[in-house]
């Protein structure tokens, strides 16, 4: 049995698709330490309101990272099978999902904003900064999923090279305005945490611009049109994105909520906690911007090649996808340790909140080896395989009993110090790393989801 295998073109695609997704996550994480270095410039009021006020967003993307990922499984199959209608019909349906689910994320924002910052924190501070963040980005998440959409499938025919333009301009528009209004420059009114939210809605109207024309009038691949927007899917394709995305939406909704729950218990354990939470959280993306491209390959490759009817090259390919997530989980646990005290002594945050971070990080650290080989081989391979509903146990099933529950109990009823407690409300990536390479090998995973 062969650990790597021996075709030249499987690595070649696993390139083609990993390093442009790898440079977008590095672009998007130089957006999220931009706007968490500025941001903290203000004080740590600030940094927690944004920080916890963008769980409705992170929520919100979640879910809609689920209804894609539940489309990209059948758009990445049809793709190898060769059906490009159904692949327009599949994305028809998404976007008119997406765009209803960004509706009432707004409206919450809009209407709403005390409500959902109190479900984070007790802290009137926090909570009244919180209400004017939210009450701008309310405005982006709409055209945020469209975008999210758009590049997530074109990358199971792929394109994805894409992405990276559109976030390369994103983050050059984020970090400018974001200058500009928080501190006041360029003869702008000084605007701290507004002009955060003010600028992120000038990066997605940019986004949202950019991808439009680009699907209604560069894209040759799928040939989308608006008139897909109002056309119905039929029956059978219907049925499909239900039977194989209904899994993929539940589980990510069900994640983000427990993700949700997480940020509520680290909220009860102070500021420090979040804050510190915060600043590990943006360097953990940097840590893994490879990892990610290669869950992201993982998917589509497993997907075109099941679509190909190639079974037993699919699970040759697992093997090796395998062994990659160990090498850079390893390598992403080790950057970290080495980077952790060079990039939290660049913020601007006390000392206690500092320590703290010292301590997250080394926790994260070693959960990174485990989060690698979750990543790739149970969101990519086995998602990609069309195994969605063992994905689905496997990930939520973790999620709530390991880290909302044991997390919860850690530090809220027993009341263990936040580093301990942190360990508890990691634990699910290690539970879900050990499930999901079991049923890797096992082979049972391969579901051809376009027959």
């Amino acid at each position: 049995m062969q650990i790597f295998v021996k075709d030249k073109s499987f690595y070649h695609k696993l390139l083609s698709i990993s390093v442009p997704i790898a440079l977008q996550n590095l672009i998007t994480f130089g957006v999220n330490m931009m706007d968490t270095v500025m941001v903290g410039q203000l004080g740590e009021a600030q940094l927690t309101a944004t920080s916890l006020a963008n769980q409705v967003g992170f929520v919100f993307m979640i879910i809609n990272f689920g209804l894609t990922g539940g489309a990209s499984i059948l758009t990445a199959q049809y793709w190898g099978r060769g059906d490009g209608e159904a692949i327009k019909r599949v994305m028809g349906l998404t976007y008119r999902i997406s765009i209803g689910m960004s509706l009432i994320f707004s409206v919450l924002s809009l209407f709403t904003p005390g409500f959902l910052m109190r479900i984070f924190t007790t802290d009137e501070a926090v909570i009244a900064e919180g209400i004017r963040y939210l009450r701008i980005m309310a405005f982006t998440y709409g055209m945020y999923g469209i975008t999210l959409t758009s590049i997530s499938l074109l990358r199971t025919v792929g394109t994805v090279k894409i992405s990276l333009a559109v976030y390369s301009l994103s983050f050059v528009v984020n970090v400018f305005f974001n200058w500009v209004f928080i501190f006041g420059h360029l003869g702008a009114p000084r605007m701290e945490i507004v002009g955060a939210a003010l600028g992120t809605l000038i990066a997605r109207v940019s986004e949202f611009l950019f991808i439009g024309i680009y699907m209604l009038a560069v894209e040759k691949k799928i040939c989308f049109r608006i008139r897909y927007l109002f056309s119905r899917c039929g029956r059978e394709i219907t049925e499909k994105f239900i039977r194989y995305s209904a899994p993929v939406m539940g589980n990510e909704v069900l994640w983000s909520l427990g993700d949700s729950m997480i940020t509520v218990i680290m909220g009860r354990l102070g500021s420090e906690m979040v804050a510190a939470f915060s600043i590990c959280r943006v360097l953990m993306q940097f840590t893994t911007v490879l990892v990610q491209g290669i869950s992201n390959s993982a998917a589509v490759i497993t997907g075109n090649t099941i679509g190909e009817g190639e079974y037993q090259k699919a699970k040759d390919q697992a093997r090796t996808f395998f062994s990659l997530s160990v090498i850079f989980g390893v390598f992403a646990c080790a950057l970290m340790l080495l980077i952790k005290h060079v990039a939290i002594d660049f913020y601007n945050v006390s000392d206690a909140t500092k320590a703290l971070a010292y301590q997250l990080m080394t926790v994260m650290a070693v959960m990174m080896i485990f989060q690698s080989v979750g990543s790739v081989n149970l969101i990519g391979t086995l998602r990609g395989g069309g195994d969605s509903k063992f994905v689905f146990l496997c990930d939520v099933g973790s999620m709530w009993v390991c880290s909302v529950f044991l997390g919860f109990l850690a530090g809220i009823v027993i009341g263990l110090p936040p580093a301990v407690t942190f360990i508890f409300l990691k634990s699910d990536q290690v539970a879900k790393s050990v499930a999901c390479v079991g049923r890797l090998f096992r082979g049972k995973w391969v579901r051809d989801v376009t027959r």
